[in-house]
């Protein structure tokens, strides 16, 4: 038994993640496995709650076997166009997979969502080389944030310049379009923005640096843009098309980066779902239906950490057909 602010429990159990919400100006991010100044995730444990972080100071060892939590969370657009749009960045550490649960139906009534991924190759190829359309995608982005700027600043009747510009800018930039279930993952220096009404389970390295290239708002989190620095540094080849690992029956492994990756599995009624092994936890999200990981009871959006300790002895079961995510590190 562990004991912190005089509350025990068993370290080897499965505990629920409890998510914090926090604003963002195109919508706002919903954190399972956050610890950070703007908000901190908890977790649930059979003695009551705990801040995430107090939960791992229990017992390091025996919950996460000393490693940094994986950062689990939703990422939920508002539908309304360009407000919904998040920032075109890159990261130059930060690994991330999206998978698409929800595509809001008034922002597309296809029910196809986009994410804005890459760069258009079709122009990339219309320049004589690389380093010049660096240089003509930096400038029509320079051009756009002067207009953003001035609209921020007060400035009025600059809509009409401010759509023009967004839309030169935006030019040089690929779009894929995304259905339910759909999987996006994006490796460092792939600059990308996922597209308003498209809400996506969201796994990524703990670590919080992005380079923005673009916004079509006001940025609150810092005063300026990294344009420059991103453009000059950005990846200009095409994203490949996934092609997923079948680790076992009904198991596919969707992503596989250095610090973590991710299945998908389907847990069929009966079937008990061992955990991975050699890992040092696991976190768990259903997809499409309920399954109790361990005796832990989980819908589509809710989430657990399996510990260190309890992954030989934890199991996951439904009682019908579901598929769940399962993230670790090393997976």
């Amino acid at each position: 038994m562990s004991k912190i602010s005089q509350t025990s429990f068993p370290v080897d159990e499965p505990v629920q993640l409890l998510p914090v919400r926090v604003a963002k100006p195109w919508g706002q991010e919903i954190w399972y496995s956050g610890i950070e100044a703007r908000g901190e995730s908890e977790v649930l444990t059979r003695s009551g709650r705990l801040k995430l972080s107090e939960y791992l100071k229990c017992d390091p060892a025996a919950i996460c076997d000393n490693h940094e939590i994986v950062l689990l969370k939703l990422l939920d657009p508002d539908p309304s166009p360009v407000i919904g749009d998040l920032y075109f960045e890159v990261h130059e550490e930060k690994r991330e997979v999206y998978v698409v649960t929800a595509i809001d139906r008034d922002a597309w009534p296809d029910g196809r969502g986009r994410i804005r991924i890459g760069m258009n190759q079709e122009l990339r190829q219309s320049f004589g080389n690389d380093a010049t359309f660096r240089a003509a995608y930096l400038q029509a982005v320079e051009d756009y944030e002067r207009v953003r700027r001035a609209i921020d600043d007060g400035e009025r009747g600059l809509d009409p310049q401010e759509a023009a510009k967004r839309a030169a800018m935006e030019a040089f930039t690929a779009v894929k379009t995304l259905e339910v279930g759909e999987v996006v993952v994006v490796p460092t220096w792939v600059p990308h923005s996922l597209q308003h009404g498209v809400r996506v389970i969201e796994f990524q390295t703990a670590t919080y640096e992005r380079y923005i290239i673009s916004f079509a708002q006001r940025v609150l989190t810092q005063d300026h843009w990294d344009s420059a620095h991103a453009v000059e540094r950005m990846s200009l080849e095409p994203v490949p098309a996934l092609e997923f690992e079948a680790v076992a029956k009904g198991i596919e492994r969707i992503a596989s980066f250095e610090d973590f990756g991710v299945w998908r599995a389907t847990v069929e009624r009966g079937v008990r779902l061992a955990m991975p092994p050699d890992v040092p936890y696991a976190i768990c999200m259903p997809l499409d239906g309920a399954m109790a990981v361990g005796a832990l009871q989980l819908t589509p959006e809710q989430a657990c950490l399996v510990p260190t300790a309890g992954l030989k002895t934890t199991h996951i079961t439904a009682h019908a057909t579901t598929r769940c995510l399962i993230a670790a590190p090393g997976l």
